[in-house]
């Protein structure tokens, strides 16, 4: 077990040390999670980007995430790290567990400023901060899995490079994660709720009060449910089309 932590440990630093080394790019990916925050500040005033920041916090994570794919990508294809860590008697969870901690030292400044404000802006209960933590890490272990099978299963730079972004895109800004859920017509909905980033987001700000009405018991069950369900998914997945060694 021991052995298995340091493992971790240094892989994720050794992938996390490019940005730790500079400063701005940290501030540069913090920033692209708090920016529909700011707006909607400065436009719509503070009570309305209450309910961003919660979306922001849940998808400081997520964005990291999927960055993962391109980590993976270059480790095994350009600089042929992955090679080594074959060779070696590391396996391939630790490999995915470190490079998953270097995500989270990334977002680590976006989630202390984000939750600094929010304590100040909105005391709530502890549950509502234990269901923000909670549905922001089943979210970020969701997109880990999918971008650690992106990274393995892909042979195309181009592609490593744009599927993260494009999917960052589609699962952070286009749903209802930022803005409320009724804000989208009727027949748009069902489709929202498919995404699991408008799930975490739902429930973030369910237990935070920030919905013009609370949700009903069983669509609580229904968030937690498809959040899991959306994990397990993602982890058959990766297990079935992430190659570790090539055939």
């Amino acid at each position: 077990m021991k052995k298995t932590l340091r493992e971790i440990y240094f892989i994720g630093l050794f992938d996390a040390l490019p940005l730790l080394r500079d400063p701005m790019m940290l501030f540069i990916i913090t920033l692209i999670a708090f920016l529909p925050v700011l707006f909607l500040f400065i436009f719509a005033g503070g009570q309305a980007a209450l309910p961003a920041l919660v979306g922001a916090i849940v998808l400081s994570l997520a964005f990291v995430g999927l960055t993962v794919a391109q980590s993976v990508y270059f480790n095994k294809h350009w600089f042929r790290f992955q090679d080594i860590y074959v060779a070696s008697p590391v396996s391939p969870i630790s490999y995915a567990l470190g490079l998953a901690f270097a995500t989270f030292l990334y977002s680590l400044p976006a989630l202390a400023f984000s939750f600094a404000i929010l304590a100040f802006a909105l005391p709530a209960p502890p549950l509502a901060y234990a269901a923000v933590i909670a549905t922001s890490l089943l979210l970020w272990l969701a997109m880990i899995l999918m971008g650690f099978t992106l990274g393995l299963s892909t042979k195309n730079v181009k592609r490593a490079n744009a599927l993260p972004q494009v999917l960052g895109f589609v699962l952070g800004f286009l749903p209802p994660v930022y803005y409320p859920l009724d804000r989208l017509p009727p027949f748009l909905q069902p489709v929202a709720l498919l995404i699991p980033s408008t799930h975490a987001a739902q429930l973030s700000k369910h237990y935070f009060g920030l919905l013009t009405a609370p949700l009903p018991p069983e669509q609580i069950l229904l968030g937690w449910g498809y959040l899991l369900g959306f994990v397990a998914v993602m982890a058959l997945f990766a297990s079935r089309r992430a190659h570790w060694v090539d055939p």
